[in-house]
């Protein structure tokens, strides 16, 4: 009985321990709202599990609904949180029916046909319907290998309720009551199988959101805060990957530097902050403007960098006359009527260059085109570039 009353006691503590880990990284990592359902899962979890322990020093009406109504809040936000993680919306009002029902059920085998068996079965019933309907319902945001792990386990954790529950009252079904449910072994098992199963689940589940953490914090550390595209180091993150799979014998790819022109007369005049929305503007139409493969950065200042995958310099042109014209329209409330106008150096990315050396001559491209009038796009050669567009 001692081993028993300990075990029942490490219950709480196991699922309090949860609820902190889980309330530390919804604390740390703010947008990761489903750690926070998570948290509250675990440590209704815990209130449940204690007041399971303490049953005995309770009424035997309030005990009952002392365990199970945590336990039913715990099944809720445990969903919610699952849910969340995998970006499907949470069905609150069919939570709602559900948990009114269950409650329902068990009112009615306490107070109106008292049966012990009846109310284990719509518990674990009810669990084993959860577990199911979340490793169908996250189905869609299976992406990794730990994702399927994940859905393996609620889907064996569905099945252990069902076939757990049906096995031990097929063994003492017969001899269950109020009384002796605590210490048996239907009580017993059905403790140690839920503490089991959330080891399992809380591990895989702090390995995905650790994945999701270091995931995040790379992007942060790749993407340029105000104009939400590439940064420099992210740009060459991202074309060391593209020429990873790059396709022998596709067509090269066609690499872009455009350059907002007399970007330091619009701070001078309008102040930085409105110099900051021109930037964050050019930035969304050239990433607009991009294909699905085309990868846009902002090189430096008002400086950007493309690269036009598998377009090679004739594509890369198109595009940078593309954006020139859609800029040189533009029209921003802040710039009280003045133009914003952009140039750009293209070059094709020939077989065995290196970034730096394409980025050489895309960049004395852009020097061109910045001498030869502005608003222009101006293509590399070997000599001399070619031009074409308005002059500013």
């Amino acid at each position: 009985m001692q081993g028993q009353a300990f075990f029942e006691l490490i219950g709480p503590l196991v699922f309090l321990a949860f609820a902190f880990g889980f309330l530390e990284i919804r604390r740390h990592m703010p947008q990761f709202a489903s750690a926070g359902l998570l948290a509250l899962s675990y440590l209704l979890r815990a209130c449940g599990y204690g007041a399971d322990y303490f049953r005995a020093e309770m009424p035997a009406d309030f005990a009952i609904f002392a365990a199970i109504v945590p336990f039913l809040g715990a099944g809720v936000a445990f969903g919610a949180g699952i849910l969340r993680l995998y970006r499907v919306p949470v069905p609150w009002a069919v939570y709602g029916i559900c948990v009114a029902v269950i409650l329902a059920a068990v009112s009615w085998f306490r107070f109106v046909d008292d049966s012990v068996v009846a109310r284990v079965i719509v518990m674990n019933g009810a669990a084993a319907a959860a577990l199911a309907y979340l490793a169908v319902a996250i189905r869609s945001g299976i992406r990794r290998r730990i994702d399927r792990f994940l859905q393996i386990l609620f889907i064996v954790n569905a099945g252990q309720f069902v076939l757990r529950t049906a096995a031990m009252l097929w063994l003492e079904g017969h001899l269950l009551t109020e009384a002796n449910y605590a210490g048996s072994l239907t009580g017993s098992s059905l403790r140690f199988s839920i503490v089991v199963a959330t080891v399992a689940i809380v591990a895989t589940l702090f390995a995905i959101y650790g994945m999701e953490i270091v995931a995040t914090l790379t992007r942060n550390s790749h993407t340029d805060p105000l104009t939400g595209v590439l940064n420099r180091r992210g740009f060459d993150a991202a074309v060391s990957r593209l020429q990873a799979r790059h396709r022998p014998g596709a067509s090269g790819h066609g690499f872009v530097l455009a350059d907002i022109d007399g970007f330091k007369s619009i701070n001078d005049r309008f102040g930085h902050d409105v110099g900051d929305t021109v930037i964050a503007r050019v930035a969304r139409i050239l990433q607009g403007a991009a294909r699905e493969n085309d990868i846009v950065a902002r090189w430096g200042g008002e400086e950007f960098a493309i690269l036009v995958a598998d377009g090679g310099e004739g594509m890369a042109r198109l595009y940078a006359e593309s954006v020139r014209v859609v800029v040189e329209d533009l029209e921003l409330e802040c710039l009280q009527g003045a133009s914003v106008t952009i140039s750009f150096g293209v070059a094709g990315w020939r077989h065995g260059e290196t970034l730096r050396e394409v980025g050489k001559r895309a960049d004395d491209a852009l020097y061109d085109a910045k001498t030869s009038g502005r608003n222009r796009v101006c293509v590399a050669t070997e000599r001399s570039p070619q031009a074409s567009g308005a002059v500013a």
